[in-house]
């Protein structure tokens, strides 16, 4: 017996395991995060039983062991008493689970253990087990055996009984033609009950009740955070619907269930169907619907008893009149109450800050309340140019109506265009509520993590008093992620002319700026950046080099290298099937390269455009495929088409990328060293290099984005430069790009070694 985990090995684990007494084994690994989380546990356990054995099996090192018992998930428990195994489980236990599974496992019977696992090797045989009865059938949808009449149309009809495959009793119950319909009862492994209840026409109605043991069991009792000193849970139906849920302890005392602790006694102000909810310290009274959802009033208050806040819902939704305690939540020290009035849960009409005494401090106007459909098809979000002028007439227009959400909106936009912060503020404090900084802040916050995607909710939180600048780049990050670039650098302006200091913004302006292929300027803002946040900087100059690099020809800069063996010596297509794949990418930039060029004004400087490719093409663009080909016996689907028009700028730009590299190394396997049309086919020396280096790079790429380089790590495989960092270092969100370009790259190299195949872009040569 030890104190302490000993660790088992292949020599000594039949030996411990095998002989009398208990023995638990803990399956782990050291790469396993929840498997460290509870080494702790395991080693504490263990101090507290000294007359068990508790074994530790590292799975890496003794894959045969693993094996052996079929580990297929790790943390595994298992337990052995006197050689025989009694108990199995996966996932980490909490300290409380391990201490009970303990005892009950020191208190088993080892030769009902033993008769339980002869009884599942029967029922692995479909043989009916001792004390199941000899009708019973097998069902492997809940892996039990059952036994029970049918009506005329085979249906359950009358008393069922089922059993686990073990042979103990787990559940009787009573079907009325196909539906449960009466009491029913559920039974641990030791004959307990394990939970009671009723049906009624097949769905639960009235009290159901879990009951836990101190015996071992398989059935369900201390989940999702409950308390082991919880030992008995009630839940009330309303035919199917749950409507209330009670813990209690061995002597019947109501408990709260993640702590254990008694419940507290509830103010006498309060109703008496008022529940305490744990998650939130609070007193709840709320009224459902048969879907579950809020319906009528709902009223939530402080442990003490004093009202927190009360309000109406319709279906689910906010709707009416509302109030709630706000000490401390507004700018004027006096306010200790807010009321006002909700529509589809956003907040609308007259609002009133309230002193102690429930007297008018000040109203707000927070105008009419307009819905998702309405906000998001606003032209405040349109992503056409617009004056300062012409924003202040929709301004004027929306005030007048009372359409306050869009109006402020529409505010940022026009003064985004001058830099003149001073109208929105002014707006802004005549149509939004008070909050503190503090409170504006945790508001926004909120809605920003719960609703960042809604362009209602983030303008109507926007006049509850959230922080404006944080909700306006809330809008400039959504604006950008629905390639509307121009609405995005509008909302940002105005965020950081309302917050200058908040030096965050301008990864925000990066990214914006990189969207609209302004990449000098997005190289400004990392500048900006670099002193305060130096990490963030990084990125945008590393994402701002991969995105728009300079197209020159690459090859030149490298010198390719592959470890990789079996590497081929030489093209295998023909200079005419070469020639015609040149035409393909060069069509391909060409069209990218137009898309872009319509995006900007005439004369636009750009230097990451992709050059003019029109010399590889005297006779103009050729025809790019898309249909199913047949190589050999197989039906291959190849799909050389581009179409860069419906795309965002940096799916373009990454698109040009990754063919600009397929076509310059595909010259230089030709011999080419700058952008032409090879007359021959001459490749260099190490051309099995490049072939496999773009494979070898390809799965780096790969490794790093799925396995976070841990096939690298344990292969020993290495590493390379990606616009001067390494694979290795590079940000995670921006391995794609590498990952791009090299299955381009890699796609290109096995076309070009095998001359049955008919095009780079065949199905059957991309994503491996």
């Amino acid at each position: 017996m030890s104190e302490h985990p000993v660790d088992l090995t292949a020599e000594t684990f039949e030996k411990t395991t095998g002989g009398p007494g208990l023995v638990l084994v803990d399956f782990w690994a050291e790469w396993c995060g929840p498997c460290r989380a509870f080494a702790p546990t395991y080693a504490a356990t263990a101090a507290k039983h000294p007359d068990v054995v508790f074994g530790k099996v590292d799975t890496e090192a003794h894959e045969a062991l693993s094996g052996q018992f079929d580990i297929q998930s790790i943390p595994t428990l298992m337990a052995f008493k006197d050689g025989v195994v009694v108990h199995r489980s996966s996932g980490a236990l909490s300290a409380a689970r391990l201490d009970t599974l303990v005892r009950s496992l020191k208190g088993l019977d080892v030769a009902q253990a033993k008769q339980a696992e002869e009884n599942k090797k029967l029922t692995e045989q479909g043989i009916v087990p001792p004390g199941v009865h000899p009708d019973a059938v097998w069902d492997d949808g809940d892996s039990e055996w059952v036994h029970g009449p049918k009506d005329s149309k085979g249906r359950n009809h009358g008393p069922y009984k089922y059993w686990r495959a073990d042979g103990t009793l787990c559940n009787e119950c009573i079907f009325v033609h196909g539906k449960p319909h009466g009491p029913f009862k559920r039974f641990h492994e030791s004959g307990e009950v394990s939970q009671d209840g009723e049906f009624a026409e097949g769905e639960l109605h009235g009290p159901r009740t879990w009951y836990a043991t101190d015996t071992v069991t398989t059935e369900r009792m201390h989940e999702n955070g409950v308390s082991e000193v919880v030992r008995k849970t009630t839940m009330l139906y309303e035919h199917g619907r749950v409507v209330s849920v009670r813990h209690f302890d061995a002597q019947g005392r109501r408990l709260l269930p993640s702590t254990g602790e008694l419940y507290p006694e509830r103010p006498a102000s309060l109703p008496e169907q008022a529940e305490f909810r744990e998650d939130l310290g609070q007193w709840s009274l709320v009224q459902l619907n048969k879907a579950g959802e809020r319906h009528g009033p709902a009223r939530f208050w402080l442990k003490d008893g004093d009202l927190l806040w009360e309000g109406e819902f319709v279906e689910g939704s906010r709707k009416g009149a509302y109030r709630s305690l706000a000490k401390d939540e507004y700018q004027d020290p006096r306010v200790a109450y807010d009321e006002g009035e909700y529509d589809n849960d956003l907040a609308c009409g007259t609002w009133k800050l309230l002193d102690a005494d429930r007297k008018v401090v000040l109203t707000r106007d927070l105008g009419v309340s307009r819905d998702e459909e309405h906000m998001a098809a606003s032209e405040v979000f349109s992503n056409l140019p617009r004056s300062e002028e012409s924003w202040r007439e929709v301004v004027d227009r929306c005030l007048a109506e009372r359409d306050h959400m869009v109006g402020v909106l529409a505010m940022a936009r026009a003064v985004a265009q001058t830099a003149e912060v001073t109208p929105l503020k002014e707006l802004i404090d005549r149509v939004a509520l008070p909050r503190t900084a503090e409170n504006a802040r945790g508001t926004a916050g909120e809605t920003l993590q719960n609703a960042g995607q809604s362009f209602a909710a983030l303008a109507e939180t926007l006049l509850r008093g959230g922080d404006a600048a944080m909700l306006l780049r809330g809008y400039a990050v959504l604006m950008d992620q629905q390639d509307r670039p121009r609405a995005a650098l509008d909302f940002v302006h105005a965020a950081m002319l309302l917050a200058p200091e908040r030096t965050a913004f301008l990864f925000t302006r990066g990214l914006i700026l990189l969207n609209m292929g302004l990449d000098e300027h997005a190289l400004v803002d990392a500048e900006g950046l670099a002193k305060a946040e130096p990490d963030t900087a990084d990125f945008l100059r590393i994402y701002t080099r991969s995105l728009y690099p300079r197209f020159e020809f690459w090859p030149s800069a490298q010198t390719p290298h592959s470890t990789y063996n079996d590497l081929p010596e030489k093209p295998a297509q023909s200079l005419e099937a070469i020639q015609g794949l040149v035409k393909k990418y060069a069509t391909r930039l060409q069209t990218v390269r137009s898309e872009l060029q319509r995006r900007f004004k005439p004369g636009a400087d750009l230097p990451w455009l992709p050059p003019d490719l029109s010399a590889l093409l005297p006779d103009g663009p050729v025809e790019l495929v898309e249909d199913d080909v047949e190589i050999g016996e197989e039906s291959i689907g190849v799909d050389e088409t581009v179409s860069p028009r419906s795309l965002g700028l940096p799916d373009i730009a990454r698109m040009a990328r990754a063919d600009w590299a397929a076509l310059t190394w595909l010259l230089w396997a030709c011999g080419e060293n700058e952008v032409t049309m090879p007359k021959k086919v001459s490749p260099p020396s190490d051309f099995g290099h490049a072939a496999g280096m773009s494979s070898q790079r390809l799965w780096r790429a790969r490794d790093r984005r799925v396995m976070n380089g841990r096939g690298a790590k344990a292969s020993g495989a290495a590493g390379f430069d990606f616009e001067g960092v390494d694979i290795d270092a590079l940000p995670s969100n921006l391995v794609g790009i590498v990952e791009q370009q090299y299955g381009e790259m890699q796609a290109m190299f096995y076309w070009l070694v095998d001359a049955s195949n008919v095009s780079p872009w065949q199905d059957n040569l991309r994503g491996s």
